[in-house]
């Protein structure tokens, strides 16, 4: 008799206990249930471009479980499309925390810090990135940035490099790549990358921009001029070609170019641009030059 008291009390006590354990959960399931359903929502929304809402459901998931990995991630995503690197640096950290071995979060991190100017924390951040996953592709364009920013030209050749041959079809990566080869002097390897970025992108204003200024650099007039309007065909209020522009077609002797270019220029460009003033007394030579040649008035 004693042993089925005893048997029937620990029954009563185990089934006391699961219901207990039960009762417990229960809201904490609930939790996850809603904020998974936030977090759903908020995905949908930012598909939408509906960027606001979806930060909103983000942070109401979150709210109710701190340790949701992935409404951190896309929640710093959404930072960073508003321009917001220091939120978006903050979510980042939480997700490296929560996955140090996601090398997509350690990627964007580091991207954040880049934009923030705390470039050796951001190089970091995405050799971690490269490390967890060698094949990495946005990690890779973003350290060939960042290396570029600290004038370390060789590492940011090496990673952009990498990058293209990860997605030779994305323009991004031989853009960069072009740029980095430019300020390194290596001419032909930067119009080789900038013209592999040109037949992804034909209709790219800065594209053009950028293979003029090499061609402008490499003392190819023609070329360089070529380039120029192209890229203002595309942005007519791009002041910075008809800046370039105003430059060449003054060393060329072609002076009513020259001063339409310089007057265009000083249209489109910001009132603080550092060139105004060199455009504004260029021109002011012009019309001197041009009262000079004037014939004198009969008296």
């Amino acid at each position: 008799m004693r042993r089925l008291i005893q048997r029937s009390m620990a029954s009563t006590t185990a089934k006391v206990s699961l219901v207990l354990a039960l009762l417990f959960a229960a809201p904490r399931m609930a939790r996850a249930d809603d904020a998974a359903t936030h977090y759903n929502l908020g995905l949908q929304l930012k598909r939408e471009g509906k960027v606001v809402e979806a930060i909103a459901e983000c942070e109401k998931a979150i709210a109710l479980r701190s340790d949701y990995a992935s409404a951190h991630l896309t929640l710093g995503n959404l930072w960073r499309a508003q321009g917001n690197y220091q939120k978006a640096a903050a979510e980042f950290e939480i997700t490296t925390k929560l996955q140090p071995k996601d090398p997509t979060s350690h990627a964007n991190l580091g991207a954040a810090y880049v934009r923030l100017k705390r470039v050796d924390e951001g190089i970091r951040e995405l050799e971690t990135a490269v490390a967890l996953k060698p094949d990495e592709y946005e990690a890779r364009v973003s350290l060939g940035f960042a290396y570029k920013t600290k004038g370390d030209l060789p590492h940011a050749i090496e990673h952009l490099q990498k990058a293209t041959e990860l997605r030779p079809n994305d323009a991004q990566a031989w853009t960069n790549l072009g740029v980095a080869k430019s300020k390194s002097d290596d001419k032909d390897g930067a119009i080789f990358a900038l013209r592999k970025a040109l037949a992804l992108k034909p209709d790219d204003p800065d594209l053009h921009f950028d293979l003029a200024t090499v061609f402008r650099r490499e003392r190819d007039t023609d070329a360089a001029i070529a380039e120029y309007k192209i890229a203002l065909s595309h942005n007519p209020r791009m002041a910075s070609a008809y800046y370039d522009l105003g430059i060449l077609y003054s060393q060329n002797k072609q002076d009513e170019k020259a001063k339409e270019a310089f007057s265009k220029y000083l249209e489109y460009a910001p009132r603080d641009d550092a060139a105004r003033k060199d455009a504004e007394d260029r021109l002011k030579t012009f019309e001197g030059t041009d009262a000079g040649k004037r014939p004198l008035k009969k008296k």
